[in-house]
């Protein structure tokens, strides 16, 4: 964090012992593309499928991604070279829903898509990690926080708990 930042939210497996990490609950990433997408050129049913589609996530440019995806107790890894690369999740939804290409994000980016059949799923038998799998607050420890910071801390917990209990609750992939 620099100076100029009060709070920052990260996906991320271990938070940095330097700073206070507050649990927002477990991401789940899902491997998904609109519903035109995928009856054009259909969705990808391997993880080394993925190689050959375009690829929409985050990511850090000019290098590949690794995409750590979990059956059960077996760990695989595949690499990946995204196509549309952005930290601005609306923008990457509207490039899924567009039918750019195969969306490797967070489900609360496209879940009301999802919902309502406009965006469909696949390779959902496994557990896919890309930064971690768990959301965090993070916020330095000696810092003054203002009642707005305090607020909005607050705030953002507290919308957080509700959607970390929806997915506590739903069975493994």
């Amino acid at each position: 964090l620099r100076d100029d930042v009060d709070i920052i939210v990260r996906v991320i497996q271990e938070p940095p012992l330097s700073l206070v990490a507050r649990s927002m609950g477990t991401v789940r990433y899902l491997a998904c593309a609109s519903r035109e997408y995928a009856q054009t050129h259909g969705l990808p049913r391997t993880l080394h499928a993925l190689r050959a589609s375009p690829l929409i996530t985050a990511g850090v440019t000019g290098r590949q991604l690794r995409l750590a995806a979990y059956l059960g107790a077996e760990r695989h890894e595949v690499m990946l070279e995204p196509t549309m690369i952005s930290e601005h999740f609306p923008f990457l939804r509207d490039g899924i829903l567009a039918g750019l290409g195969v969306g490797l994000v967070p489900d609360y980016v496209v879940q009301d898509k999802l919902a309502t059949g406009e965006v469909l799923s696949t390779l959902d038998e496994y557990r896919l990690s890309i930064f971690g799998t768990h959301m965090y607050l993070l916020y330095l420890p000696n810092r003054h926080q203002t009642k707005a910071v305090r607020t909005c801390i607050d705030f953002l917990l507290a919308k957080a708990q509700p959607e970390a209990s929806r997915l506590a609750a739903m069975p493994p992939p």
